[in-house]
């Protein structure tokens, strides 16, 4: 009688246990399959994500080939001296290579905008070259020098700007790559039922590590932007004058730059005015503008005449920044209020205008960009101002935002939209940083510094 019972509830069991198995059997199997799957693709993701790595490095490379042969450039032109030929030649013969080797690595993106811009790189170089380097070169006294080192920097520009759109191509792209890498992981934790416990505390201390790594960089970041507003912003003010200031960073998470704007009063009716655009951006960038902003500040003590400011501070900029590559542009004036006149040099900052009523007149360059040479002279010129005027002073961040096609606004586009600002000074600064914003979709490419000062005479 027992066999006639136990044998039913054994093969029960065996079933049971059979079932078990086979199910248990499936989901080992299906777990394989899928994570052979997930791997293949993990594996195409992970060379994507080194092409990537590659070609972020290669352009990186290709923008110091051409920073080095603009500084060999310009150290020739400068001195006549042919020992600043040699990095000139050793860049000139790494930029083909280094371009060649990133149109490789971009090649299985197939991306046409990429190609294009990459394409345009190669053709400012190739004019850079032909238009500005060579003729300077076989004669750098030539009587177009200066107009030809301003096509050079118009042409450097451009190539900087087409390397900016590359590089943030491939930083969405990695940021795609991060992404499908995160969705593969999910589908791997889906399918292990049996490790979600592990998987699931895995989870919990990446979630905690992450929220303490975030809090720690926004700690940062809050450190960061005091030093950034004690550089950047300092506006006494003075009789006769008010100011208005805006300033919007081009480095996304940083929300700092190398854009300076600062304002030192000198006595009842005087002030100091400091714009300057360090080269760069980012953190980097930031920290320099406290060399810039406290040794101005400390040369106008001894001597208010802008010329000589300029040539003391490319000396201690020189003796300074070890990087021949950084340089500086720099407009310093005294504004008068009570002699209705302006004193300033500028030194390579085009975006300094007199508005009048609806006349706009743009402020004259007196010198190169601070960092060139030691030997770069600078000159001072003085402009009569009349009640009501309003001067405004941009950086490049003005005059270089790009629409959607590429196009840049200009001189005469920034001059267009100064007309159509308000002429208070503060709502002018916001003014022109907005339309900037809305021109660029709100993605800067350069830090922007705005600082406009109405002058209403004492």
């Amino acid at each position: 009688m027992l066999d006639r019972y136990d044998t039913p509830q054994e093969f029960s069991n065996v079933r049971g246990a059979l079932l078990l198995g086979v199910l248990l059997l499936l989901t080992l199997v299906s777990f394989a399959l899928i994570s052979l799957h997930i791997y293949s693709q993990l594996d195409r993701t992970r060379q994507v994500g080194r092409a990537l790595v590659a070609a972020e490095r290669q352009l990186s490379g290709v923008l110091q080939a051409q920073i080095d042969e603009e500084t060999g450039l310009h150290g020739f032109v400068a001195t006549r001296d042919h020992f600043f030929l040699e990095p000139y030649d050793e860049a000139a013969r790494r930029f083909d290579g280094l371009l060649r080797t990133f149109d490789g690595l971009t090649r299985q993106l197939r991306d046409q905008d990429i190609d294009v811009a990459s394409a345009d790189v190669r053709a400012l170089h190739r004019r850079w070259e032909l238009e500005v380097a060579h003729p300077l070169i076989a004669n750098p006294r030539r009587a177009d020098a200066a107009r030809r080192l301003r096509l050079g920097k118009e042409l450097i520009d451009r190539v900087r700007a087409d390397a900016s759109r590359m590089n943030d191509f491939l930083q969405q792209r990695s940021a795609v790559v991060q992404v499908d890498v995160q969705h593969s992981i999910d589908t791997t934790l889906g399918s292990a039922i049996g490790l979600i416990v592990v998987f699931g505390s895995l989870g919990f201390i990446f979630v905690f590590s992450r929220a303490r790594l975030r809090a720690r960089i926004a700690r940062g970041r809050a450190i960061v932007g005091a030093l950034q507003r004690a550089y950047l912003s300092g506006i006494d003010t003075f009789e006769g004058a008010r100011v208005g200031a805006a300033y919007k960073s081009a480095t996304r998470y940083a929300g700092v730059g190398g854009d300076l704007f600062d304002v030192l009063r000198l006595d009842r009716a005087r002030a100091l005015v400091i714009l300057a655009d360090v080269s760069g951006k980012g953190v980097e960038a930031a920290v320099n503008t406290a060399l810039v902003k406290y040794s101005i500040r400390t040369l106008a003590f001894d001597d208010e005449d802008p010329a000589t400011i300029l040539g003391a501070f490319n000396e201690i900029f020189m003796r300074t920044i070890k990087d021949p590559s950084l340089f500086v542009a720099v407009f310093v004036g005294v504004v008068d209020a009570a002699a209705m006149r302006v004193a300033y040099g500028s030194a390579g900052i085009a975006g300094a205008f007199l508005r009048r009523f609806d006349e706009v007149k743009q402020f004259e360059l007196t010198g190169p960009v601070i960092g060139l040479d030691r030997s770069m002279t600078f000159e001072t010129r003085t402009v009569d101002l009349r009640t009501g005027d309003l001067l405004v002073f941009a950086t490049d961040g003005l005059s270089e935002a790009r629409n959607r096609r590429g196009e840049i606004l200009g001189t005469e586009g920034a001059i267009e939209f100064l007309r159509a600002t308000p002429t208070e000074p503060q709502r002018c600064a916001d003014a022109l940083a907005e339309a900037v914003r809305r021109r660029t979709s709100r993605r800067l490419r350069d830090d922007l510094a705005v600082l406009a000062i109405a002058v209403d005479g004492v």
